[in-house]
């Protein structure tokens, strides 16, 4: 039987990177099919099948297997009425809805981080700026590089505003979604402002002291995400 990867909707999936492969092998093939779902890289209604993806992965069928019974958890996939595991699109109320969630949840990190951050936490915040626009310059704003840069920075904010504690609550449980918000925001970089711009000028007021500003700053930074996710998603993928 041939074992080579089939054109069955599900091109966009490339191998990971030996290096991956080598260390928390499921959590990166569970992000990156996640992210391929979401982004629609995987267009409604592909089936998935665990020997295709772990072919074009470059894996064992285990981490595939454990990450799609994540993801039909997360509704990223549905059993088919013949059977089978399909891909599940988002819908514009999902969309809505991360959003919402984002908007009141870096509102209030960016209110308590501004009231009770001491001016040295902020240098892992700057560090992570750079990181960010290595991943740009070397990646694009579309790569899982510049997704796990983005996804330290707002990590590090959290860190700030909530403490090592319940940040990492919220990472366990929670920045999932920030995460598959930037995914959406990011797909199509040219219809977006400048990544690492925005990020500079939300930690510009995030460390000003000035709560109203803060707040204001973090609202504005997520309804420009919220914008561009739904520009990208009503417009054709471009190509590079």
């Amino acid at each position: 039987m041939d074992s080579r990867p089939s054109d069955s909707g599900l091109s966009e999936v490339d191998a990971l990177p030996t290096e991956v492969r080598r260390m928390h092998t499921y959590d990166h093939v569970y992000r990156r099919l996640r992210k391929a779902l979401a982004t629609g890289n995987i267009p409604a209604g592909t089936r998935l099948l665990e020997t295709e993806l772990a072919a074009r992965l470059g894996v064992s069928r285990t981490p595939v297997r454990d990450a799609l019974r994540r993801l039909q958890s997360d509704g990223f996939a549905e059993r088919g009425v013949g059977g089978g595991l399909w891909s599940r699109p988002l819908d514009p109320e999902d969309v809505e809805n991360l959003f919402l969630v984002r908007a009141e949840l870096d509102e209030l990190a960016a209110r308590l981080a501004c009231e009770r951050a001491k001016p040295e936490q902020w240098q892992e915040a700057r560090g992570l700026l750079t990181a960010m626009d290595e991943a740009v310059t070397a990646h694009g704003p579309a790569s899982n590089a510049f997704s796990e840069a983005h996804l330290a920075f707002h990590t590090a904010i959290y860190r700030v505003a909530f403490g090592a504690r319940f940040a990492g609550f919220l990472d366990n449980h929670l920045l999932q979604y920030l995460e598959i918000a930037a995914d959406l925001s990011y797909r199509q970089p040219a219809h977006t402002q400048p990544p690492v711009h925005q990020h500079e000028l939300l930690l510009k007021e995030l460390a000003s002291g000035d709560t109203a500003r803060a707040v204001a700053a973090a609202e504005a930074h997520v309804r420009r995400s919220e914008a561009d996710a739904r520009q990208a998603a009503a417009e054709p993928e471009t190509t590079a």
